[in-house]
């Protein structure tokens, strides 16, 4: 069988097959392959070599736990799925399919899509992604009036730490948040209202999440409210943006609450504009955002879900799960901290 296991000997192949990539998601930069791809038993780059050692194909695989009202379960997030010639995507794809009940997409092409499409994949609508600052970068061959106006919006931006007002002091009173690193004790005993929810092991988290990696920044942070746990959240942080990367909690509003001010502690010194993203799809937790001064994005980022061994049976309301960004590669994308070897 010409698929087999990424180990960090086969990155120069690797790099050079991600040269010939239109997105090669992060495959030429090492430090980060070979953290994702080979540093856990969570997640797997699968490559398809020819006779003599080409790579023509990739496919990622990071397996992650989920959590519902009746019963625990394994998606297979996809990441990475590459094919330069015929026949390839259909190999690495079965082999996505039998490595887990399901697989699971946050995003991609609509390369991809079209084929999760013919697969017969679920798709789950109200998951939006929030912006606050929006960057307004221009585009290649956009008119003189667009760009204008992009500069225009671009100097309407105010630095986060401005809007610190926007949280009512009785939040304030209540709900404390404390960087901290990873423990046990983080981990919410009770899942509250949520429905569906991703709920990682605390290994999975200290790989995935990881406080120390040398390409991107992720910052953690105990929610508390009166004194008592209630969640945390951790922001994936960049001097141009912050990312949501991931967060749980008891209850929706007081988590909501706790990752914006976690976010303006993170961003206490700024006085450049940065950018926040974030996704949700509970309306409470939205209700929160909202008042900050975050605005949806335009369209939904797609949410999938497709098996060939089990009917997708989850609920098609996703008004009570719990969504992050910073979900299989989603938050893991050039450029990163440290610069790729050359």
């Amino acid at each position: 069988m010409p698929i087999r296991v990424y180990t960090p000997s086969d990155f120069e192949r690797l790099r050079t097959f991600a040269a010939e990539l239109p997105r090669h998601g992060g495959l030429a930069h090492e430090p980060f392959v070979d953290h994702y791809y080979a540093g856990s038993e969570f997640c797997r780059l699968y490559l398809f070599e020819e006779g003599g050692g080409e790579i023509t194909g990739t496919l990622g695989i990071d397996l992650m736990r989920f959590s519902g009202r009746a019963r625990d379960w394994t998606l297979a997030f996809g990441s990475n799925f590459n094919a330069s010639k015929p026949g390839v995507g259909g190999l690495l794809y079965l082999t996505w399919m039998k490595s887990a009940e399901a697989g699971l997409v946050f995003g991609g092409s609509a390369e991809a899509h079209a084929l999760y499409r013919k697969e017969g994949w679920t798709y789950f609508s109200g998951v939006r992604t929030f912006v606050l600052n929006r960057p307004y970068d221009p585009s290649p061959g956009e008119g003189v009036l667009r760009r204008g106006a992009k500069r225009v919006l671009r100097r309407l931006r105010r630095p986060i730490p401005r809007r610190a007002s926007r949280v009512p002091d009785t939040v304030r009173r209540e709900v404390t948040v404390t960087e901290v690193p990873w423990s046990e004790d983080l981990l919410p005993e009770d899942p509250g209202p949520f429905t569906v929810r991703f709920a990682p092991t605390l290994r999975y988290l200290e790989w995935r999440y990881g406080l120390s990696l040398p390409f991107v920044r992720y910052r953690l942070f105990r929610i508390s409210k009166g004194g008592e746990r209630e969640g945390y959240v951790v922001l994936n942080e960049s001097p141009q943006r912050i990312l949501v990367a991931h967060c749980d909690g008891r209850d929706p509003r007081t988590l909501a609450w706790g990752i914006l001010l976690a976010i303006l502690e993170v961003a206490a010194g700024d006085v450049f504009p940065r950018a926040v993203h974030l996704s949700s799809s509970h309306p409470g937790m939205q209700d929160v955002f909202l008042s900050f001064g975050f605005r949806p994005e335009v369209g939904e980022r797609p949410l999938a879900i497709g098996s060939r061994k089990v009917p997708i049976d989850l609920e098609r309301d996703t008004s009570r799960w719990l969504v992050s960004f910073d979900w299989g590669d989603n938050g893991l994308r050039p450029p990163f901290r440290t610069e790729p070897n050359t």
